[in-house]
Parts: structure tokens; C-alpha cells; sequence
């Protein structure tokens, strides 16, 4: 079983998203929220603040879990995906770490009708975290 954290950093009505790069097996080229897989041994807040430390060089400081979703070919929910809202961080302006993503974003609730999403089921969530802003 697979864990996965997703962090929604939320800015004057803007969310962070990031472009999966196109060589990445799951959802290459689509629209996702900072986060990954939960490490053995790890709680989900310690790898919420890794992956986006990791990912695009933000340490969350406040958040609030706002979801737990599953992809519909889960039909066991055997992978949670533990969503977050991020209202407080340090650590600047947000930068690509790594290679897992090729571009990032912020965005408002009237960008999301045109985007391809990693997860259509983030498009509620991500909504949901816009409006309590």
C-alpha cells in the first residue's frame, strides 16, 4: 500500500500546481499538487514537509488536511492521496527541484476549467481550498 501527500499552497487566490514532466510513468505532461510518496517509517506531516522541500523548495508551516482521495482504478483504496491546504511556508518563491516536474504555477479557480489535472478528483479539492482562503 502506497501513501501519497499533496500539498496545496494557496496565495491571493492562487494555487500552486506543477506540470508532471513528460518522462514520468503516471500522468506525464498533466497538472498536479506538490507532494509524493510517504517513506517507510515516516508520518504523513514530515513527508508532506520533505516532498515540498524536495519538490520545489518551500517548507510548509501551517496545513490542514482537507482530503483523502482515491484514483478510480483503486477500487480497494489500496493508495490514499492525503491532501493539504498550505496557507503558511517559508522558504521564498517556489522553484523546480529536480526532474519529476517541468513547469509550476499559480493559478485561479477560473484557470482550473481549462486544465488537464493528474487526478480529475483534485479538481473538487482544489476548488474546496480556494474558497476557505
Amino acid at each position: 500500500m502506497a501513501k501519497i501527500v499533496c500539498a496545496g499552497f494557496v496565495e491571493n487566490g492562487k494555487i500552486l500546481l506543477v506540470r508532471r514532466a513528460s518522462h514520468r510513468k503516471w500522468s506525464a505532461n498533466l497538472w498536479d499538487l506538490v507532494g509524493g510518496h510517504v517513506e517507510k517509517g515516516e508520518g504523513l506531516d514530515e513527508a508532506l514537509v520533505r516532498e515540498c522541500e524536495e519538490e520545489v523548495g518551500l517548507t510548509p508551516l501551517a496545513f490542514n488536511k482537507v482530503a483523502t482521495l482515491y484514483e478510480s482504478r483503486d477500487e480497494k483504496q489500496k493508495s490514499p492521496f492525503h491532501t493539504y491546504a498550505v496557507p503558511l511556508w517559508k522558504g521564498g518563491q517556489a522553484s523546480l527541484l529536480g526532474t519529476e516536474h517541468s513547469e509550476l504555477g499559480w493559478f485561479g479557480r477560473e484557470d482550473l476549467e481549462a486544465m488537464e489535472l493528474a487526478m480529475p478528483e483534485y479538481r473538487s479539492v482544489i476548488l474546496q481550498i480556494l474558497e476557505d482562503s
